[in-house]
């Protein structure tokens, strides 16, 4: 194998890598639409740490 067919080699697998890649994060957002209508809205909010509501000071005016 010379220099040349190993460029085309990295080449191709590259483009193979990129477009399998495509396909990927189009199918992962095929599904996450998918669940979207098909789960109630309670199953589809974001988890994530819950703050308190920071405290307001009276006014005194």
């Amino acid at each position: 194998m010379n220099f040349v067919q190993l460029l085309q080699v990295i080449g191709i697998t590259a483009l193979v890598t990129l477009a399998l890649l495509l396909l990927l994060v189009r199918l992962c957002a095929m599904l996450r639409g998918w669940l979207r209508r098909r789960l109630p809205p309670r199953y589809l909010k974001p988890l994530g740490v819950r703050h308190r509501a920071a405290r307001r000071e009276p006014r005194n005016d």
